[in-house]
């Protein structure tokens, strides 16, 4: 049975593996009852004689703590190779390479955690000897010595939640149209190992359910994370075109422009998290009490859940809603579509021309068919198990990462300025 979604959340000692990171921090933030929270805002409406970048403190929002629930009882503790961005007050830090037990052991048996939370990643773009060491070989580590493979730590973790990938039933070429988790893994991947370490990890993950010190485990699988703090993902890329790309790039559709697309609130999946870790903890209780566990169609723990919005957009949409709040709107009569067929070729060349010259290139045959493909999952085994609902919308999502980009961005230039009137 669902946790009751109105009382507070109580997670215990936690330990937030990848605490740093742009996910990480966000589950670090929502755990501490918003410890950075603003009163931020829904934007005003962008009008099509806009031709300048919105100013930031126009945007006006709800506030986080307004929307999710309380965390009471709820000690955080942040593990990350380095920890010198992304802090919050009221986190502990500790540095620790979780490819290394030597490294992770002292964190442990000093936090002693009874959760703990995988949010390490490295991007999808990431070597591939840096992906298979940190999402396989970090993981299976990190399990471990939660787990007390690799010696005593002095207490016991109960639940353990990995955050996997939506790619994982993916191969990232053809449609993929309100796919849930019956869907099976997808390996060797025929395009991204990123992917593929993604299935790997999540698969050690979900096997060690149980076998270590009966520590409970289970997956989350986020669908097109998007957010404040975005440095590398969907709304940064969207946002990185609107700051610099030519307003006649910006007419370029790719495709018929009626593809769904799936993205995610990055609070929505800390929220995720946090309530499959609420339902392994319940689990993990009622094991220790001799009652009975949940029954197949309920149980959390060795499962794998999407996580997603629940409101797919069509990609298209989605680019000119982020493009029209920073400031570029887009005149609908002028754009042009462009067939996939005719981008492919095309796509093919720019990767050509980075093999010669070492130039990278945006326009590649993935990032095209990305943005003309299917894409869309179903969350509902995570609302049925778990009691989740998406509780900021798409659309202020999407508002809330561009308000970040345009602080980040004056405050870059605030810096040149700066170092400028130095020198």
């Amino acid at each position: 049975m669902a946790p009751d979604s109105s009382a507070p959340i109580v997670l215990g000692r936690v330990l937030i593996v990848g605490g740093c990171g742009f996910l990480g921090y966000h589950v670090v933030d929502q755990f501490l009852n918003f410890a950075s929270e603003e009163d931020l805002p829904l934007p005003k409406p962008a009008t099509s004689t806009r031709t300048s970048k919105p100013d930031a403190a126009s945007f006006e929002f709800p506030t986080l703590r307004s929307r999710y629930p309380l965390y009471a009882k709820t000690e955080v503790h942040v593990l990350d190779l380095r920890c010198n961005r992304n802090r919050l007050p009221g986190a502990t830090y500790h540095e620790g390479d979780l490819c290394d037990p030597a490294s992770l052991l002292p964190v442990f048996r000093e936090v002693k955690p009874q959760v703990v939370i995988n949010t390490a990643s490295p991007t999808y773009d990431a070597p591939r000897e840096i992906l298979r060491k940190v999402n396989i070989e970090g993981t299976k580590t990190l399990l471990e010595v939660a787990g007390g493979a690799h010696g005593d730590w002095g207490g016991k973790c109960k639940a353990f939640v990995h955050t996997s990938s939506s790619s994982v039933v993916h191969d990232c070429l053809n449609d993929l149209i309100n796919a849930d988790e019956r869907w099976p893994l997808v390996r060797p991947h025929p395009v991204e190992y990123y992917t593929e370490s993604k299935a790997d990890a999540e698969e050690i993950v979900l096997e060690a359910n149980k076998k270590h010190n009966d520590m409970l485990t289970c997956a989350i699988r986020p669908a097109g994370i998007v957010g404040e703090r975005d440095r590398a993902g969907m709304t940064d890329a969207l946002l990185q075109t609107a700051a610099h790309a030519p307003d006649w790039q910006l007419h370029f559709q790719f495709g018929e422009g009626n593809n769904l697309f799936d993205c995610t609130y990055v609070g929505n999946v800390a929220y995720g998290l946090a309530v499959a870790a609420e339902a392994l903890l319940h689990t993990s209780a009622r094991i220790a009490a001799g009652e009975a566990v949940p029954l197949d169609h309920e149980k959390v723990d060795g499962e794998a859940f999407i996580v997603t919005n629940d409101s797919p957009a069509y990609f298209w949409d989605i680019a000119r809603y982020v493009w029209t709040l920073y400031g570029r709107t887009v005149s609908m009569s002028k754009v042009w579509q462009l067939s996939k067929g005719f981008l492919l070729p095309v796509g093919a060349l720019a990767e050509m021309s980075t093999y010669i010259t070492g130039k990278k290139t945006k326009m590649t045959r993935q990032s095209i068919r990305y943005a003309t493909m299917q894409r869309y999952f179903n969350c509902d085994k995570l609302k049925r198990r778990c009691g989740y609902t998406p509780l900021v919308g798409l659309e202020e999502g999407l508002a809330r990462a561009v308000k970040s980009f345009v602080l980040s961005e004056r405050a870059e230039k605030e810096a040149l300025g700066g170092e400028k009137k130095v020198q």
